[in-house]
């Protein structure tokens, strides 16, 4: 039974894409999904998922990961889900009561089937619905170390690029941050709304590593840099942070992140 405050609009899922239509990680894990492609790459993947499945956007509407998630907000209705197109699928986190066994004892990750993936997804509308709350994902990784038992959801969290959930919100990425894009659009929403919805016990499985195409093409040491460097200036490094002089790459791509906020 449907609550009289639950979502009763289909969900739409919007993979953006880019020179990746032959690694598509969960091409066949979210089967409903439509990916956002541009024009010049149209026949690529019509060959890999088929027409069908594609949005079509002009190649002057891609170029940044920032600019194609505006084109998505823009014209795509409400409620949108958007998946980076390297998460191949949906995990309970370890330490997460969905994540023991029969004797309490924690298991390692537990990939949840399609079917599985779209209730959680549903329900996780419905809840960031009910509480108002604009924007919605799950937790960056499913390492137990950073599960808290009492605390299964949160408020006062980013939420990142590879799942975030839209409701209606007015707001819009801003194109300047460049990779930061996710970090600086949750950060727009917890200073305008005062909330985000993170449901800490599940998490997305991604191949950030080794999935050659999208934003990791783009990637540079000096683009990361320059990247950090224009959010911190935006928000203060008391609000987000990267390491001065960072020695590898890996360093930069998460920031520290401290909204001042009360709350979970």
């Amino acid at each position: 039974m449907v609550g009289a405050d639950e979502m009763r609009d289909e969900v739409t899922i919007a993979i953006p894409s880019y020179r990746r239509a032959r690694r598509l990680a969960g091409a066949e894990y979210f089967k409903g999904a439509k990916y956002v492609v541009p024009e010049s790459q149209r026949d690529e993947y019509t060959a890999t998922v088929g027409a069908g499945r594609l949005v079509v956007i002009q190649d002057s509407e891609d170029g940044c990961i920032g600019r194609k998630r505006n084109w998505i907000l823009r014209n795509i209705d409400r409620p949108v889900l958007m998946i980076d197109d390297d998460v191949e699928g949906l995990a309970t986190v370890e330490g997460s009561h969905e994540g023991r066994d029969g004797t309490g004892k924690v298991n390692q990750r537990k990939k949840l089937t399609p079917e599985q993936a779209q209730a959680v997804i549903e329900h996780g509308f419905n809840l960031a619905n009910e509480w108002g709350c604009v924007l919605w994902g799950i937790a960056m990784n499913e390492d137990g170390r950073n599960y808290q038992q009492y605390k299964p959801f949160a408020l006062t969290e980013v939420v990142l690029g590879p799942f975030q959930g839209h409701l209606e919100h007015g707001l819009m990425y801003d194109e300047r941050m460049g990779t930061k894009e996710d970090y600086d659009f949750s950060l727009q929403v917890l200073n305008r709304f005062r909330k985000v919805l993170r449901i800490n016990k599940y998490s997305y499985l991604c191949r950030h590593g080794d999935n050659a195409g999208g934003i990791v093409s783009m990637r540079t040491m000096e683009r990361e840099l320059a990247d950090c460097r224009a959010i911190e200036r935006k928000w203060g490094r008391a609000i987000i942070h990267y390491p001065l002089a960072p020695r590898k790459i890996t360093e930069l791509l998460n920031g520290n992140v401290n909204a001042p906020i009360r709350g979970v």
